[in-house]
């Protein structure tokens, strides 16, 4: 019995079958999520930046920017009080003397020999004098104002709390440098950095964590943060952002407040800045 023969594929139903792999592969590629990583490296030191926007509508460039970058582990783990008084003893009272005398005799005067009669005399009686008065007593001062106590010292400030101070003076430079107003040192802001730079130096990662829990803390609006490790100086970690696109928008952006937390590891230094909108 003779076999039906299959006849070749027909050019358009192989172009059907090109066109429909390549839609599929292109529905895949936009399908993958994107990832960001910003990496800057200077002087032999690393940095990263991320930013949670405020609630309004970015553009995809703008939305990639916000996303967290994750970089590669670098740092490697491994009176007695007494009261007491005498009282000394009460002296015996001394008996009162009684007067003692001699009586005498008074001579009854004679009959016939009359007693001569006393001349009457005059007392002269003594001009009234008048008493010296007495000056007044000079008023007495009142007791000066006792100084008031001094005002307690601040405690000097650790050698990463010179640190990050110096990185906020420069911050605030760099904005009046760009015509933009100084950030005010938020407490709130400044504890969320230092507790996210203790957390990598004691986890021995550099890596940026969700930016949540400094909304949840400081308040509502928007948040950045910038890190840095392995710098010198202050001077140096600064110019370390500010050669890095992503960490020089965070330092120009339009917020109100920072706060600085820096560290030391076996590493070097490890700085998280905190912006506050």
């Amino acid at each position: 019995m003779e076999q039906p023969s299959h006849a070749p594929a027909s050019p358009r139903r192989r172009e059907l079958r090109e066109f429909r792999s390549a839609r599929s592969r292109r529905r895949r590629l936009r399908a993958r999520a994107i990832v960001v990583t910003s990496v800057a490296l200077c002087t032999g030191a690393l940095s990263a930046w991320a930013t949670v926007p405020s609630l309004r509508t970015d553009s995809p460039q703008q939305a990639l920017a916000s996303l967290p970058a994750a970089v590669s582990q670098l740092v490697d783990r491994g009176d007695d009080v007494s009261r007491g008084g005498g009282g000394g003893r009460r002296p015996h009272p001394s008996p009162l003397a009684t007067a003692t005398g001699t009586p005498t005799v008074t001579p009854e005067p004679s009959a016939t020999t009359p007693a001569p009669e006393a001349a009457p005399t005059t007392t002269p009686t003594a001009a009234p004098t008048s008493a010296p008065t007495a000056d007044p007593a000079p008023p007495v001062a009142p007791p000066a104002d006792a100084p008031a106590p001094a005002a307690p010292e601040a405690p000097a400030l650790t050698a990463d709390q010179e640190f990050a101070a110096s990185l906020v003076t420069l911050t605030n430079e760099q904005r009046a440098a760009a015509g933009l107003g100084a950030l005010t040192v938020s407490d709130c802001a400044t504890q969320q950095a230092v507790a996210r730079a203790q957390v990598l130096v004691a986890e021995n990662r550099f890596e940026h964590d969700p930016l949540e829990p400094i909304l949840a803390a400081c308040g509502p609006g928007s948040a950045g943060e910038n890190l840095a490790l392995g710098y010198r100086t202050p001077a140096e970690m600064m110019a370390g952002w500010m050669g890095s696109e992503g960490h020089r928008a965070n330092i120009l952006r339009a917020y109100s407040s920072i706060g600085i937390g820096c560290v030391s590891s076996p590493r070097g230094v490890l700085c998280a800045q905190v912006f506050l909108g």
